[in-house]
């Protein structure tokens, strides 16, 4: 995994057919796998990869997390664009209408102390994120502190160096909010129960092959639709990911996809902002290993 990492550009996006074809030539899986129990994989030095935890999710979490979509139904409306398709996340070719109407299809991202796009150098401040601001933003804030209690202490299974500098990042970033008094900052921070900075939330996406410019994170998954595979393209693995499913995993080293037509699917996905610990000091931390993870 660390030779695969070094192999990889600073911005790698995943959607570019001939590189990634050039990086899968180099570095070849092994064997195609389909995975449809909890499972962990690892690389050679046992530094852990993804785990994946079907039916994690209890069916009082799911309402949670369908209870907390619908009040930011808005949000995700306006979230669609129709500019250029490389912008993919959010464009209206990647989304499908609700059967119901019961979910309203976009993308958001939701923080309570993040830097805008293109400010994260030296000089500006972090910010909440545009969903939390106003009165709207404090129902988000406590609709998302259940699922962020499970994924924090999920990390702290997975993850737990991480785990412990996420918890410090949080508090750091508290005294600072507090000291400048950033009062909606603060306010946000004080009720914001995981130890990630952020979450997205997706609704009825088409998700094409590409990979994520983060280290680690927990993605959930909730609603009704038909089977369907998530595949790990360049480690040869899909996984099963049915309604209630975790899946985390260490994103920017997995080019992924997921092909979705139908139904209501809701998918939550939480991280870390590395210009965030940056910003308050936190140290980075080394790749989790099987055999120090706490059972």
């Amino acid at each position: 995994m660390v030779r695969y990492n070094d192999a990889l550009d600073k911005d790698e996006s995943g959607r570019s057919e001939t590189r990634e074809e050039v990086l899968l030539n180099k570095f070849p899986p092994e064997e195609e796998h389909l995975l449809t129990t909890p499972s962990v994989v690892i690389d050679s030095g046992g530094r852990i990869i993804v785990w994946y935890l079907p039916g994690a999710l209890t069916s009082m979490m799911m309402k949670d997390i369908h209870g907390a979509t619908h009040s930011m139904s808005g949000l995700l409306k306006h979230s669609i664009t129709s500019g250029k398709i490389s912008q993919w996340r959010t464009h209206r070719s990647n989304f499908y209408t609700s059967p119901d109407g019961m979910i309203t299809p976009g993308c958001i991202n939701i923080s309570p102390a993040w830097f805008q796009q293109g400010r994260e150098v030296h000089g500006f401040s972090p910010e909440v994120s545009a969903a939390l601001k106003g009165a709207a933003g404090h129902n988000i804030t406590a609709s998302l502190q259940r699922s962020g209690i499970v994924v924090s202490a999920a990390l702290r299974v997975m993850h737990p160096d991480l785990y412990w500098a996420g918890m410090e990042t949080q508090v750091r970033l508290g005294k600072w909010a507090a000291r400048y008094e950033l009062n909606e900052m603060h306010h946000h921070l004080q009720r914001w129960t995981s130890v990630f900075n952020v979450v997205s939330i997706i609704c009825n996406r088409r998700t094409p092959p590409h990979r994520d410019p983060k280290s680690f994170d927990i993605m959930t998954t909730a609603g009704v639709y038909r089977p369907v595979i998530m595949d790990f393209m360049n480690l040869g693995i899909k996984f099963l990911y049915d309604s209630g499913s975790i899946l985390a995993s260490s994103c920017r080293l997995v080019r992924h996809y997921m092909n979705v037509e139908e139904g209501n699917r809701i998918v939550t996905a939480w991280y870390m902002r590395d210009s965030i610990h940056n910003f308050v000091g936190t140290p980075s931390t080394e790749y989790a290993k099987y055999d120090r993870v706490d059972i």
